[in-house]
């Protein structure tokens, strides 16, 4: 098994980044006002907005959520519309892509996380962009939902952990898990999409990511109810009860920074070039 370590960046490198990043999120932003779509900035861009209006000083990444009606109206925005060196990437654009969400990338860059260095999906500089699904109010169906979901995000992760696990036993458990085509874990993902419509529930959960809170849900009203926050210089969509949801994600304190020994980079990267 091929060991690779995390390559750290300077500050002035990881603002460097940061700035792609504000130019992407610009670029999702005027596309969105220009076709009427709905999002959110998220999690720790969210709580960035809210602390001091920029990054998070050690944040290496910026997250946008939405609705699935709308992140497929997203996706159907003809790709001559954005920049040249802009690729809006899914399972769809790109075959070697294996997640359930999007991403934004910066062409002629690259950022390759740590554990993926094997993947021959475009690695540039990113925004995340994850789409809400329904969550069911009736607590049997909210589980069922939650390992259905867990499982498919698990035969798309084997293709990571069946190369990084600590141990030769995980890391042959995980490749039998890779066998499993990645149309399969797409066809579940879609089959819950589907079956609880967002339209139909109070509650919505991203698909593709882990966590109790997806698992539980977020209001819907934090998709549909927005105000905006500055971030960056610039005003984005933000939750109108933005209070609401960083209280549901991290926390009555989420106004106060972690302890120093905990601010790091949350998803550290083994390469990059930008």
């Amino acid at each position: 098994m091929q060991k690779y370590s995390q390559k750290k960046m300077s500050q002035a490198e990881l603002r460097k980044m940061q700035r792609i990043q504000i130019e992407l999120l610009a670029e999702f932003d005027a596309l969105c006002k220009k076709h009427g779509i709905r999002y959110i900035i998220a999690s720790g861009t969210l709580l960035g907005a809210a602390r001091n209006g920029s990054f998070i000083p050690w944040d290496d990444d910026i997250d946008v959520e939405m609705l699935r009606s709308d992140y497929d109206k997203f996706c159907k925005i003809d790709k001559r519309e954005f920049r040249e060196d802009t690729f809006f990437q899914t399972n769809k654009t790109d075959k070697h892509y294996p997640w359930l969400y999007g991403k934004l990338r910066r062409t002629g860059t690259q950022a390759v996380r740590l554990g993926q260095e094997h993947l021959k999906m475009n690695s540039g500089v990113f925004i995340d962009i994850f789409p809400r699904d329904g969550v069911p109010n009736l607590a049997l169906l909210r589980s069922v939902r939650g390992v259905v979901a867990a499982m498919s995000r698990k035969m798309l992760y084997a293709r990571v952990a069946s190369r990084t696990s600590e141990t030769f036993i995980g890391r042959l458990g995980w490749s039998v898990v890779r066998l499993i085509p990645k149309q399969v874990a797409f066809g579940i993902a879609k089959l819950l999409s589907l079956v609880f419509n967002e339209k139909r529930c109070d509650r919505v959960g991203c698909i593709g990511y882990h966590g109790q809170a997806e698992t539980n849900g977020f209001r819907k009203s934090w998709f549909t109810e927005m105000t905006t926050l500055p971030f960056e210089g610039e005003q984005y969509y933000a939750p109108a009860d933005w209070d609401g949801y960083l209280r549901y994600v991290y926390g009555n304190d989420y106004m106060t920074p972690p302890p120093p020994e905990r601010r790091q980079i949350t998803s550290p990267l083994s390469s990059y070039s930008l």
